[in-house]
């Protein structure tokens, strides 16, 4: 039986939760500029805004089933499961 890989010294581990992490830090912040320009009125803004933040949302979707399908298929096994 395969011993499981530990998230410490898989290289592609590491690449992929990096990513995650950076679309989930970019969905923060267009989620809070989105909520400073609707409370301003800027409305034409929020539209350019809200179209940019449906996209970063299917990026962290596919950022995270990247991660997971990794973790399926390379037996990586984290702390806290995800």
């Amino acid at each position: 039986m395969q011993q499981p890989n530990t998230v410490e010294t898989c290289q592609e581990y590491a690449r992929l939760t990096a990513y995650v992490e950076n679309v989930l830090g970019n969905l923060a912040q267009l989620t809070t500029s989105l909520v400073d320009l609707f409370r301003g009125g800027d409305f034409p803004e929020v539209a350019r805004l809200d179209k940019e933040l449906e996209l970063t949302v299917g990026e962290k979707e596919r950022s995270i089933g990247a991660l997971r399908q990794h973790m399926i298929e390379h037996k990586c096994q984290p702390k806290e499961p995800i």
